[in-house]
C-alpha cells in the first residue's frame, strides 16, 4: 500500500491536520500540494491498492473551488480515500459531502472522513494552536480504526454528513 497525502492548505492549518493523520496511518507518504500552482494534478495516478488522505479547508461551509477543480484532475484509480475537512470558526456544513462527491468523481473510493478543528486562516485567535495535542491523540486513534478497516478488506463508504444540493457558495471577496 502506498499512502498519498493530497492537501489544499494555503495557510498551513489544513496541512497540519492532514500531516498528523497521515503520519499516524503510515510513516511515509507521497506529498501532493494542491495549493501550489506548479503542481499538475493530471499527472497523479493512483491504484486500487493505494490510500489517499485528501484534505481541504472549509470556506463558508464549502470546499474551496480551486481544490475541487484540482482534485477532479487526479486519476484516483479506485484508491481508498480518507477525507479531511479542517475548519476554524464555524460549522463545516457541506464541506465533507462536497469533498466526497469530488473525490468519487475523480475515481476514489471513500473509506473514512473526519472534520478537524484548525486555526482560522484569517482571524488567527479563533482555534489558535489547533490542532493541538488532544486533537493529535484523537487523530491517532482514528488512524488506528482506519488501519483496522483497511486490514479487514472493508472499503464501504461511511455516511458523510452534509446536504445535497450544497449550501449556496458565497463570495467573500478575500482569499486567505
Amino acid at each position: 500500500m502506498k499512502l498519498y497525502e493530497i492537501c489544499f492548505s494555503p495557510t498551513g492549518g489544513t496541512k497540519k491536520a492532514a500531516d498528523l493523520l497521515a503520519k499516524a496511518l503510515q510513516e511515509d507518504a507521497v506529498w501532493v500540494d494542491l495549493a501550489d500552482s506548479k503542481t499538475d494534478p493530471s499527472k497523479i495516478q493512483l491504484t486500487g491498492e493505494d490510500i489517499a488522505v485528501i484534505a481541504v479547508p472549509c470556506y463558508g461551509g464549502r470546499a474551496p473551488k480551486t481544490a475541487v477543480e484540482r482534485i477532479w484532475a487526479i486519476q484516483g484509480g479506485g484508491a481508498g480515500a480518507v477525507l479531511v475537512c479542517a475548519y476554524g470558526n464555524r460549522a463545516y456544513e457541506d464541506t465533507l459531502a462536497e469533498l466526497q462527491d469530488t473525490v468519487q468523481k475523480a475515481g476514489f473510493s471513500v473509506i473514512a472522513g473526519v472534520a478537524v478543528i484548525a486555526e482560522h486562516s484569517i482571524v488567527r485567535r479563533y482555534a489558535a494552536g489547533r490542532p493541538n495535542e488532544e486533537d493529535a491523540r484523537l487523530l491517532t486513534e482514528f488512524a488506528a480504526r482506519i488501519r483496522d478497516k483497511i486490514a479487514s478488506g472493508k472499503k464501504d463508504c461511511p455516511k458523510i454528513p452534509g446536504n445535497r444540493p450544497y449550501k449556496k457558495a458565497t463570495e467573500i471577496g478575500i482569499v486567505p
